[in-house]
């Protein structure tokens, strides 16, 4: 026997309540149906009460158009009957938020389902209405925001519909003809931007936006047919709706044409984002994408490098160890540590740009993107890559690499760090930085109109740190990595170019740039500086020139070496420019107070002061190993959880097993003393600790011998008094790692603290500290 399907009545629920969640999606659908009622006007008002929706379409004719179009749910449109209309389901959308009172031509229809349920009272009006007019009355009154959210997203949605449409007064769509587009064919008219997302109208009406990692770049697409669309209209069916072939295929090309006229070195996060889904998908030209795009962001500097690049230094500078970071907090101090070359960083939007959420994560695609490619290369000819990208990077844990990488840092004095011909240049150049820290900090000017300082303003200081070239307090130093200085020697120009450079990175900072990052607004400040600075930083390299060269003439050295002809070469120009009436090529700064003045002597007491400083902020330690650090360091995913568990969080089964192991420890080391006990013929409260140690795991006659000779006797008293001497003062907080300074008492010094641990059995104070404060 056939039987027909049937719909059960909680169909018209679903219906209403779950096509889509807004309102303004809920006001839309009202919009395209008085398009499809052929109309050419629709004026609503909206306000935090309610809506009214007016338009001068067609309407419903007649009472068997109410009880067919509106009373029923799937009724189907006619082949060209309607623009956007399907199954007539999209006018329930409105009932889930608002009771509605629909006016069209004679007939009235009232729907509340909150009280009438899921049924509408139709009436007849004595003065027919032309149109359709809907009248609604929100169930929830709307709060402000919410009202502003909803009419933007109107405005957003309806901006190019056939029909004119009138916002609380104001109309908010468009003409396209009207408009300038890339390209336009019978289809749709297009739109390319190199940022941003697509977004697509359905002849008119917005359908959605896709991320522009799907394209590669941005833009606008109004279809000129409809497209085919999910029941909700909220996507495209892609794969089956022949216009949006033409049209996809046709804005690709866009795309195409407008990537390949940018340089090289423009590359778009669009694209960047949609040359990974190509090596993860094997579409494209995958030798070209892992050899020429960008699909890596590395510290320092935010660095954009292709697949290659980074598997190549990965090998040859870092022996495949790669330090992924996380989070955007932790950027300052992945950039501090990437300076110190101790691995490749990864930045966290790259973990973004593949879609992923962990390390472990990224190397299954790194893996994944490695077979895809070998692949590739068997099957097109490109044999000698193939293998490129297969060694697995060896990760190592932010966290932990984190906590033992501490940035060291030292004023130094000029005598003690630069030889007589490096320190001359330096000299001259520091007093000219001095003068141009105070230009560019925008100082005023005196008479003469140079500016010439002695007081409030930078002093430059030469020091050694292992991961920054140049660092400032941001109020009276800055300092220049000696490494970078003693270049002065070899290439006086070039290295003095470069430390002008780094002046004007520091300043750029705006406060201390120990800790700080380089955001946005920092790489516009250093951008804004190098252009307004660019003139004023020729001329006090100028005056440097100058003052360097005259101070070799002045003790009669022999007049030569780069900086010397580069001077001489410098007033021949100027020279021979004014023989024929024309202005010097560089001005004459001979005489300028600058070139002429004395230079003082560094400020030893600033140097003690800012050393100290650095001293107590733990930034003049002794130089790590990092081998061992980084072995140590190696990445296990405890820490890269979605709770960024530190080193110092156990995982109850591994707290389990070290409780059970410390049992076990503490039963065999009784029994050992009890056989000590019963070897020496004493009891174990008779005898002391520091004893014990020295007898446990020995033979019974070495025991009775050391026994007998007591050797803990004078030894320990010398070694007692030794610790004691050189700890008893020290200071805890000083030695002991910032987070367990919460549990050392008042008083407690590091001679106190390691006696009590023995005395608990630790070898370890932080042990001791986590055990005595019941957090171990």
């Amino acid at each position: 026997m056939i039987l027909p399907f049937e719909l059960d009545p909680q169909i018209i629920h679903h219906i209403i309540h779950n096509q889509a969640g807004s309102i303004g999606k809920a006001i839309i659908e009202l919009i395209m149906n008085s398009v499809d009622a052929k109309a050419n006007l629709v004026r609503l008002t909206m306000n935090k009460e309610g809506f009214i929706c007016e338009d001068d379409g067609k309407g419903f004719e007649n009472e068997e158009d109410v009880i067919n179009y509106f009373g029923r749910f799937g009724t189907p449109h006619h082949e060209g009957d309607a623009t956007y209309g399907r199954f007539r389901l999209g006018r329930g959308q409105i009932m889930a938020h608002a009771s509605t009172i629909w006016a069209s031509n004679s007939h009235q229809m009232v729907v509340d389902t909150m009280k009438m349920g899921y049924s509408y009272d139709l009436s007849h009006l004595e003065e027919s209405i032309p149109g359709c007019h809907i009248t609604g009355t929100w169930y929830e009154n709307l709060s402000d925001t919410e009202l502003l959210s909803t009419l933007q997203e109107i405005r957003d949605l309806v901006r190019y519909t056939p029909a004119a449409v009138e916002l609380n007064g104001r109309l908010i769509t468009r003409d396209p003809q009207l408009e300038n587009w890339d390209y336009e064919d019978e289809y749709a008219y297009y739109r390319v931007k190199l940022e941003g997302a697509v977004y697509i109208y359905n002849q008119g009406v917005l359908v959605r936006p896709d991320s522009s990692h799907l394209w590669g770049a941005g833009g606008l697409i109004v279809s000129k047919k409809a497209i085919s669309l999910n029941v909700s209209r909220t996507e495209i069916l892609r794969k089956t709706c022949p216009q949006w072939k033409e049209i996809s295929k046709q804005f690709q090309r866009l795309i195409a044409e407008v990537t390949d006229r940018l340089n090289d070195n423009r590359k778009t996060e669009a694209r960047r984002e949609k040359s990974v889904r190509s090596l993860l998908s094997g579409e494209g030209n995958l030798y070209q994408i892992v050899n020429k795009e960008e699909v890596i962001t590395i510290l320092p500097g935010n660095r954009h490098v292709t697949l290659d690049y980074f598997f190549r230094r990965l090998a040859y500078e870092h022996n495949m160890k790669c330090c992924i970071i996380e989070n955007d907090y932790d950027i300052p101090k992945g950039e501090t540590m990437a300076k110190a070359k101790l691995a490749m960083f990864v930045h966290p939007r790259t973990l973004d740009r593949f879609g992923v959420y962990s390390p472990e994560q990224f190397l299954e695609n790194l893996k994944l993107i490695s077979d895809i490619f070998d692949n590739y290369c068997e099957t097109n000819g490109y044999h000698y890559r193939k293998g490129a990208l297969s060694q697995k990077p060896t990760l190592i844990d932010f966290r932990l690499l984190s906590d033992a990488f501490v940035e060291r840092m030292e004023i130094l004095k000029e005598n003690d760090a630069l030889d007589r011909e490096t320190k001359r240049a330096w000299i001259a150049l520091r007093w000219c930085l001095q003068q141009y820290a105070g230009v560019c900090l925008g100082k005023g000017y005196n008479k003469n109109g140079r500016v010439l300082y002695n007081e409030e303003t930078f002093s430059i200081l030469i020091g050694h740190s292992n991961t920054a070239e140049a660092w400032t307090d941001g109020e009276s130093y800055i300092v220049f990595n000696v490494d970078v200085v003693k270049r002065l020697k070899g290439d006086p120009i070039k290295t003095a170019a470069y430390i002008f450079s780094l002046l004007e990175h520091e300043i750029a900072h705006e406060g201390d740039s120990l800790d700080a990052g380089h955001d946005e607004a920092f790489y516009r400040r250093y951008h804004d500086i190098s252009l307004k600075m660019s003139s004023e930083r020729q001329r006090y390299m100028h005056m440097w020139l100058m003052k360097y060269t005259m101070s070799l003439e002045r003790e009669s050295n022999k007049s030569s070496g780069l900086a010397w002809s580069e001077r001489i070469l410098i007033d021949r120009v100027g020279n021979g420019r004014q023989k024929k009436g024309l202005a010097r090529a560089i001005e004459d700064v001979s005489d300028d107070p600058i070139v002429q003045s004395y230079v003082p002597d560094e400020n030893v007491s600033l140097i003690d002061q800012i050393n100290t400083d650095l001293f107590n902020r733990g930034l003049c330690p002794d130089a790590p190993k990092w081998e061992e650090i980084l072995e140590r360091s190696r990445y296990t995913g405890r820490s890269g959880d979605n709770n960024h568990a530190s080193s110092d969080d156990f995982d109850p089964f591994e707290e389990a097993y070290l409780d059970m192991m410390q049992d076990i420890y503490v039963m065999e080391q009784l029994q050992e003393r009890e056989r000590i006990c019963n070897i020496i013929g004493v009891s174990i409260t008779d005898i002391e600790e520091k004893i014990l140690v020295y007898l446990e795991d020995e033979s019974e006659d070495e025991i009775r011998r050391l026994w007998a000779t007591k050797p803990w006797l004078i030894e320990n008293e010398h070694k007692e008094e030794h610790y004691k001497e050189k700890e008893e003062d020290q200071n805890p907080f000083l030695v002991i790692d910032d987070k367990y300074h919460r549990l050392i008492e008042q008083g407690e010094t590091v001679w106190s603290l390691r006696r009590n641990a023995a005395a608990a059995g630790f070898h370890i104070i932080q042990d001791y500290l986590l055990w005595r404060s019941g957090e171990r």
